[in-house]
């Protein structure tokens, strides 16, 4: 097999797939999508929320302030406005602010009940300043003051450290992007080979190059618009969340895109030559559906079987998915994200998807070889095996 003529043939595959308008669209709906998922929550109001408050007083000021950790731990932001007491009641009534604190023993002002949150950290201000009053009174300096009003945190301890709810949203879009990656690249290799062969193109080619290095060229070509796109809507999507920061996106983050992507590589050879024997088999595209079917369905338990990985990583379901290389191309990477599991079972299973990938590209090519020249009517796959 000559590297030369398969990467002759994989630069021919990228520039003609990403020229073409379906890619384009596709990719720029896909980080739409992804944008407005980011974006969209703190635009409609479901992000984080802020709240002006009026204050005609020190007393006021001074709750405002001891209120606002307190909203810095709610995600509330707290605009706060000085005036007198006849302003802040006419700014209430009038709608101009959410809430008013007025007097030196301060009393809060709304229009028409009080927001829960808004209310819960004025009165954990209120409380706080009430507090340092009496603990003033009672002789404690302010150092003192400080160590009763700031005691030790509360001391947290995970019994399962592996479940995390950050990494289990990461784990849970990793599937989205893995299966539809998968199953929308392996339909593209299907259906380029059908339309080479429908159109005879195939003979052209196969005049001058061997097939193994057709579909050598085709797969990896593919692969490589397939991995691009998919690092670009990953790198997209972290960066928007980062700009933005209506996400939380944790140290590892990139660590989990890389993971994605290792995996995407060896479940999309491992796919690809399925797609690719199914293509070989069929001389015209209205058939491509009926003879790609038991794929897709392998493919769609594994997406549905994936999420019981990202609610139990070590479960007894998902450790035997994980030996199994159908279903360990997207399962395995989701437990590695959503939750530590031991390493060898990552490296066995990892082991055994790229052993299966490596088997079913041989026999691709084998079959390939057999039976894409055959036109007419649809090869059986015992036929193509055993064909000289």
């Amino acid at each position: 097999m000559s590297l030369q003529t398969v990467l002759l043939v994989a630069r021919r595959e990228i520039v003609t797939r990403v020229r073409e308008r379906s890619f384009l669209i596709a990719t720029l709906v896909t980080i739409g999508i992804l944008a407005a998922i980011v974006v969209l929550p703190s635009a409609l109001g479901f992000g984080n929320k802020s709240a002006t408050v009026t204050v005609s007083s020190q007393a006021g000021q001074q709750v405002v302030t001891a209120a606002t950790p307190s909203a810095r731990a709610l995600d509330l932001a707290l605009t706060v406005e000085r005036a007198s007491d006849a302003q802040a009641r006419q700014r209430v009534l009038d709608g101009d602010t959410d809430a008013a604190l007025v007097g030196d023993a301060p009393q809060v002002l709304v229009r028409s009940g009080l927001d829960d949150d808004l209310g819960a950290v004025l009165r954990q201000g209120a409380s706080l300043v009430r507090t340092q009053a009496a603990l003033a009174r009672a002789g404690l300096d302010p150092a003192a003051q400080r160590a009763v009003l700031t005691p030790p945190p509360l001391r947290v301890v995970e019994l399962d450290p592996g479940r995390n709810d950050q990494a289990q949203g990461f784990a849970t879009v990793a599937i989205f992007l893995l299966f539809f990656q998968l199953i929308g690249y392996g339909y593209w290799i299907a259906a380029g080979i059908v339309e080479e062969k429908a159109s005879r193109v195939v003979e052209i080619l196969l005049s001058t190059i061997r097939p193994r290095e057709l579909l050598a060229g085709k797969v990896l070509g593919i692969g490589v618009v397939a991995l691009g796109q998919l690092l670009l809507i990953g790198l997209v999507g972290v960066l928007l969340s980062i700009a933005t920061d209506n996400i939380d996106v944790p140290a590892d983050a990139f660590t989990a895109l890389v993971i994605v992507l290792l995996f995407f590589l060896l479940g999309y050879a491992f796919y690809a030559a399925m797609f690719a024997v199914a293509g070989a088999l069929v001389p015209r595209q209205e058939e491509i559906q009926n003879v790609t079917t038991p794929i897709q369905v392998v493919l769609f338990a594994t997406y549905f079987l994936s999420f019981q990985a990202v609610s139990d990583p070590q479960g007894g379901l998902a450790q035997i998915l994980s030996f199994i290389p159908p279903t360990a191309a997207i399962v395995l990477p989701v437990r590695v994200i959503a939750g530590d599991i031991p390493a060898w079972q990552v490296v066995a299973g990892t082991i055994l998807l790229a052993i299966g990938a490596a088997v079913l590209l041989l026999a691709a090519s084998r079959i390939y070889a057999n039976a894409v020249l055959r036109t007419g009517t649809r090869v059986r796959l015992a036929d193509a095996w055993r064909a000289a």
